[in-house]
C-alpha cells in the first residue's frame, strides 16, 4: 500500500473532502441571510445556530429528487437527440481515443429557451418554477448530494465489471474508499456508446444548473423588490457568458487533464454536479436577499476587469487547442516549440511562454469581476476568489508532476525556459 502515491493524502483526505465539500453547500444556504451573511446568531455561537437551523428545517423533499432526476434525464435526451458531430478525442494510453457527439450549446440553448417561453406565458417572476426552485433551494442540495452518492457508487461498481476498459492511474490504489473517490474508470459510457458520462457531466447539467439557478435567484428579487440591480445584472451576464462560451468552445474540454487523465469518482462528480451550480450561484443567491447598487463607475469597473480576465483565459485556451488541433494553422505556426523525446512539441513562446498556465490567471481574473458586484458587506460572497485560487494552484501542481512523470527531462528543460507557474513574473 506504501508504495502508491496517494494525492489529497490518501484514503483519510478522501474522506475529509467528501464531508467537508458536502457540509459546505449547505452552509451556502444557513449562512446567505437578509440579516447578515453570516447572520449575527451564527457570529454568536455558531453551533447552536446551526442546531436550531437544522432541527427547524426540512432538509428532504422527494417532489424535489424527483424534479432533478427529470431534469438529468431531459439533458440526456437532447444529447441524444439534438444533432451534433461526433468528434475523436486525444489519444489515449491505450493508444485508441474515443468519439465524442458535440452539441453542448444546443442543449443550453434549447433548455434556456423553454424556460423563457415558459416564464412569458405563465406571469414572469411569479412563476411557479422559479418560485418553487428559490422555495426548495436546500431540498435541492440535499438532492444534488445524495444523487452525487449514488452514481458516484455506481461508476464504482461498474468500474470492476469484468472485460477490457480503460482505467485511470489514480483510481487503481488498494483502497476502494480513495477509488471510489478519485475515480477508477477513464471515460464510463454506461448507457450509450458516444455519450462519455464524464465529458457530459463536465458541460452540461451542472453548468446549465448554475444558470438556471442565478435566473431563480434573479426573479427573486424582482419579485420581492420590483427591479433588477445592476450588480445582478453583471453577475448573470458575466455567469452566463463563461457557460454559453465553454458550451461554444465544447470541443477544448476534450484535451483537459479532467477528460485524458482523471478518473469519474466522486471528486469530478461532486465538482460537476452540486459544488458547481450550489457555490457558483452564492453571489446572486446573495444578492437576491441582499440588494447591491453599484452605479455608472462601478459597473465600468468590474466590466474591465471582467473583459480582462476574459481576453487572458480565451485567446490563451484557443490558442492552445489549436496548436494541439492543427499546428500548422497560421495563427500558431510561427510560436516557438521544444522538441520532445516522445515526439510531440510543447509551445515556448506567445501566450504559453509567459506561463506554464496563462489561463489560469484569467480564469482568476475573472472570478473577481463575479464576486465585486456583491460589494464588501460580507466576505461569504468571496469565497469562489479564495477557493478558486487553492484549486487552480492544486491543478496546476497536479499538472507540473504529471507533466513531469511524461516528459522526464525534456519537462525539466521547459521549466527553465517557461519559469513561472500561472502569474508572470510572481508565481
Amino acid at each position: 500500500m506504501a508504495s502508491h502515491k496517494y494525492e489529497f493524502f490518501g484514503p483519510p483526505g478522501a474522506f475529509v473532502v467528501t464531508t467537508s465539500i458536502s457540509i459546505i453547500t449547505y452552509l451556502t444556504y444557513f449562512l446567505l441571510t437578509p440579516s447578515g451573511s453570516p447572520p449575527p446568531a451564527f457570529l454568536s455561537s455558531p453551533l447552536t445556530y446551526l442546531q436550531t437551523a437544522l432541527s427547524t428545517s426540512s432538509l428532504f423533499h422527494l417532489p424535489t429528487l424527483a424534479l432533478f432526476l427529470a431534469y438529468f434525464g431531459f439533458t440526456v435526451l437532447l444529447q441524444y437527440i439534438l444533432p451534433g458531430p461526433l468528434v475523436p478525442g486525444v489519444v489515449l494510453a491505450n493508444g485508441k481515443h474515443n468519439l465524442y457527439k458535440l452539441n453542448a450549446l444546443y442543449t443550453s440553448l434549447t433548455i434556456f429557451s423553454l424556460l423563457a417561453g415558459a416564464t412569458l406565458f405563465f406571469g414572469g417572476a411569479n412563476w411557479v418554477g422559479w418560485v418553487y426552485l428559490w422555495d426548495h433551494h436546500l431540498h435541492l442540495i440535499t438532492a444534488l448530494n445524495l444523487f452525487c452518492i449514488s452514481l458516484s457508487t455506481f461508476l464504482y461498481i461498474y468500474s470492476l465489471r469484468p472485460g477490457p476498459h480503460l482505467l485511470a492511474e489514480g483510481g487503481t490504489s488498494p483502497s476502494p474508499l480513495f477509488n471510489w473517490f478519485i475515480g477508477r474508470e477513464l471515460n464510463p459510457r454506461p448507457l450509450l456508446s458516444f455519450l462519455d458520462l464524464k465529458s457530459f457531466c463536465e458541460l452540461r447539467p451542472g453548468l446549465t444548473l448554475w444558470i438556471i439557478l442565478n435566473i431563480s435567484n434573479t426573479m427573486h428579487q424582482l419579485r420581492t423588490t420590483g427591479s433588477i440591480t445592476d450588480s445582478m445584472i453583471l453577475v448573470n451576464l458575466f455567469q452566463g457568458w463563461y457557460v454559453l462560451d465553454s458550451h461554444f468552445h465544447e470541443p477544448a474540454v476534450l484535451t483537459t487533464m479532467d477528460i485524458t487523465t482523471d478518473g469519474f469518482g466522486h471528486m469530478l462528480v461532486f465538482g460537476d454536479l452540486a459544488w458547481l451550480p450550489i457555490t457558483y450561484s452564492i453571489q446572486t443567491r446573495y444578492l437576491a436577499l441582499n440588494p447591491v447598487h453599484l452605479g455608472p463607475l462601478g459597473v465600468l469597473s468590474v466590466l474591465a476587469i471582467n473583459g480582462l480576465g476574459y481576453y487572458i483565459f480565451r485567446a490563451s485556451n484557443s490558442q492552445k487547442n489549436l496548436f494541439r488541433t492543427n499546428p500548422s494553422d497560421p495563427k500558431v505556426a510561427h510560436l516557438k516549440t521544444l522538441q520532445t523525446k516522445r515526439g510531440t512539441k510543447l509551445l515556448i513562446s506567445g501566450w504559453w511562454g509567459t506561463s506554464r498556465h496563462i489561463n489560469y490567471l484569467g480564469d482568476w481574473v475573472m472570478a473577481w469581476a463575479w464576486c465585486l458586484p456583491t460589494g464588501f458587506g460580507t466576505p461569504l460572497t468571496y469565497f469562489y476568489v479564495v477557493y478558486f485560487a487553492i484549486l487552480l494552484l492544486h491543478r496546476e501542481r497536479r499538472d507540473d508532476e504529471a507533466c513531469e512523470r511524461k516528459y522526464g527531462e525534456d519537462w525539466g528543460v521547459y521549466r527553465r525556459i517557461v519559469r513561472w507557474r500561472i502569474m508572470p513574473g510572481v508565481y
